[in-house]
């Protein structure tokens, strides 16, 4: 069912506002580290911002998947809910130039008349190129620059080189990628920058990926914009690792796989390959065993979140008291290496490695 593409919105303060540039980024889809929901935080919260315009959750939303936020305090149900939200706003960089961004929830339906509302803003706006952000579980260590790869709905709007390696892919679309291809078909062309994140940190907040992002959308675009919290982050990440990394030979000898594989193919910087989807690489051509790194941090770090989530489900469940226990402290990763290892002599239970959700 068609609907009306002026019936899925409410315009905003800055409505009817010009920019050449929308840049998209939906909650939900494709976003390994939550590479490019960070990077999209950083523009909100440095740079000026202005509500163009707020879309129709009711008509756009499937709330089983994107369930409003309930507040109860001392039993008592807030009437405020948090309801999703997909909103387009106008942010000016840091010399002044306009861009739209589209951001929020990942619209469940009427796909087609979404990107009909967004087009009949764009062509309101004077908006000359799309650009989309994502992080994509690679594998790549942490150890070496973000590579960002290009994806375009027209190859002439890629970058020079970008033929050097072929490749050829199916997946299911993320809504950015459907708009891109449906507003390039009407003239405006669309670029994806994929941030290659190493797969063992696919399911935490990875700022470098971020950083690199931004840095690339910058310098596509011509635009000035701010990263250092991002760089900051990322510098504190690598601490983090090495404080892990540190000590245990296993882990550093994956590690030294992964930039021996990234090295042979960029000489230690550029772009690599990706691999599927999902897939996990094996590198140096040897089989990833349950001790590798991706097991081990990622385990942990699932775990640390896992500890949080219940935390906080039990603190929705019953009311505090004073003799009310302290919420069990997550493993060290001495324990998680120890279980890990247990388990790779059979002597534990359990998968081998969590699912990425990305």
């Amino acid at each position: 069912m068609s609907i009306n593409a002026t019936d899925l919105y409410a315009d905003g303060p800055a409505a009817g506002a010009k920019a050449k540039i929308l840049l998209i980024h939906f909650d939900g889809a494709i976003d390994a580290g939550a590479a490019g929901r960070m990077a999209i935080g950083q523009l909100l919260r440095s740079l000026h911002n202005e509500r163009v315009a707020t879309f129709d959750a009711d008509a756009l939303m499937d709330y089983r998947s994107h369930r409003p936020i309930v507040t109860v305090d001392n039993w008592a149900s807030s009437p405020d809910m948090v309801m999703p939200e997909t909103v387009l706003d106008l942010v000016e960089d840091d010399m002044g130039n306009p861009i739209l961004v589209l951001h929020g929830a990942e619209p469940d339906a009427h796909w087609e008349s979404f990107t009909n509302a967004i087009n009949e803003l764009c062509e309101r706006a004077g908006v000359e190129i799309t650009f989309s952000l994502h992080g994509v579980p690679s594998g790549v260590p942490h150890t070496r620059p973000t590579p960002v790869h290009v994806q375009a709905t027209d190859a002439s709007l890629l970058p020079p080189g970008s033929g050097a390696i072929s490749n050829h892919m199916q997946f299911p679309s993320p809504l950015s990628t459907f708009m891109q291809i449906r507003m390039g078909q009407r003239g405006i062309g669309g670029l994806v920058l994929l941030g290659a994140v190493p797969y063992y940190m696919a399911d935490t907040g990875y700022p470098a990926a971020s950083s690199a992002l931004l840095t690339s959308f910058a310098k596509f675009a011509d635009l000035s914009l701010p990263v250092g919290d991002l760089e900051q982050g990322a510098a504190q990440d690598q601490e983090n690792i090495a404080k892990l990394v540190e000590g245990n030979p296993d882990i550093s000898h994956t590690v030294s796989n992964l930039e021996e594989h990234f090295d042979a193919w960029t000489g230690g910087e550029g772009a690599i390959p990706l691999p599927g989807l999902g897939q996990r690489p094996s590198a140096g051509g040897e089989e990833k065993t349950p001790k590798d790194i991706g097991d081990v941090i990622e385990a942990y770090l699932a775990q640390v979140s896992r500890a949080q989530d219940e935390e906080i489900e039990s603190v929705q469940r019953a009311p505090r008291t004073e003799e009310s226990e302290e919420p069990s402290k997550p493993d060290t990763i001495e324990d998680v290496l120890a279980r890990i290892e247990a388990r790779r002599n059979g002597k534990g239970t359990g998968p081998s490695a969590p699912r990425h959700r990305a």
